[in-house]
C-alpha cells in the first residue's frame, strides 16, 4: 500500500504542519526569490527537498515514499502548475531526472533559466495567477521550455525561447508512454539539447550569442480541458558549472 507524505508550502517557504494541498494562489505579489547556486559537479535533489521548491498552481505535491518519487498533480480548474527552484543556475547547467507521467494527457515540460526579462532578476508571481503558460511564455518572464510527453497537445517534443514562443527547434517523433523516462536538458551557452531515455531527441541554438543569462528551474504540468494531470519525479541531478 502506498503511503504519502503531504507536504505543503506557503509564499515565504515557510512549511506547515496543515494536510491541505499546495496552492499557488496568493494574497499579493511575491517575488519567486532565488539565490545563485555554485557550481559542482551535481547536486543531487532529495525528494523531500523537491517538494519545499515554490509550487505555483491549483493542485498539490506528495511525496510517494513506495516509489521514493514525488507525486505533482493538478487540481480542479487547474491552468497548469509549476514547481520552482529556489536557486538559479548558469548559462552551462544540466538537469537529469526520471518521470512517469500518470495518463496520457499528463504533459510535462522543463523550464529552464527563467528570469525576469529586462533585469535579469527574481521572477514576481501575479496576485491572480491561475497557472496558466501565458506567464511563463508571454510576459515578463524569459527562458527556454523543453517540451516532451506533449502528443496530448498534438505536439512532438520541442524547444521554444521565451517570451514569445519562438521555436529554437522540434523533434520529427512523439515521446509517449505512461512508463518511468530518463531525461536529460541542459544548455552549453547558446546550444540547447533534449535527451530521452539515454537518446538525443532534439538539440538546436538559441540564435543570440552566449543565450539567456541564467535562472530558475522549473518542472510544470498541464492536462486537457476535463482531465487533471499527474506525474511522478525522482533521482534529480543538476550539474551547474
Amino acid at each position: 500500500m502506498k503511503k504519502k507524505v503531504i507536504i505543503c508550502i506557503i509564499p515565504l517557504f515557510v512549511l506547515s504542519c496543515s494536510p491541505e494541498e499546495k496552492s499557488g494562489q496568493e494574497t499579493k505579489p511575491q517575488s519567486i526569490v532565488s539565490k545563485p547556486a555554485p557550481a559542482d559537479s551535481g547536486e543531487n535533489i532529495p525528494v523531500k527537498d523537491l517538494a519545499t521548491w515554490r509550487f505555483l498552481g491549483i493542485g498539490a505535491v506528495t511525496v510517494d515514499e513506495t516509489e521514493n518519487a514525488l507525486l505533482m498533480s493538478e487540481g480542479p480548474d487547474s491552468k497548469g502548475v509549476t514547481l520552482v527552484s529556489p536557486k538559479k543556475y548558469g548559462q552551462s547547467v544540466v538537469v537529469s531526472y526520471k518521470i512517469k507521467p500518470l495518463s496520457y494527457e499528463s504533459v510535462h515540460v522543463l523550464i529552464l533559466s527563467a528570469s525576469e526579462k529586462d533585469t535579469g532578476g527574481d521572477i514576481t508571481a501575479p496576485q491572480d495567477y491561475d497557472g496558466n503558460f501565458d506567464f511563463w511564455t508571454a510576459g515578463n518572464v524569459q527562458n527556454y521550455v523543453f517540451a516532451l510527453h506533449n502528443a496530448a497537445h498534438n505536439r512532438k517534443p520541442f524547444i521554444t525561447k521565451n517570451p514569445g514562443v519562438n521555436l529554437i527547434v522540434e523533434a520529427g517523433a512523439e515521446v509517449t508512454g505512461e512508463r518511468w523516462h530518463d531525461v536529460e536538458i541542459g544548455r552549453h551557452g547558446a546550444h540547447l539539447f533534449m535527451k530521452i531515455d539515454g537518446k538525443m531527441v532534439i538539440e538546436g541554438m538559441d540564435p543570440v550569442s552566449g543565450g539567456l543569462p541564467g535562472g530558475v528551474i522549473a518542472f510544470r504540468l498541464r492536462g486537457v480541458p476535463g482531465k487533471a494531470a499527474s506525474i511522478l519525479i525522482k533521482d534529480v541531478i543538476i550539474k551547474n558549472s
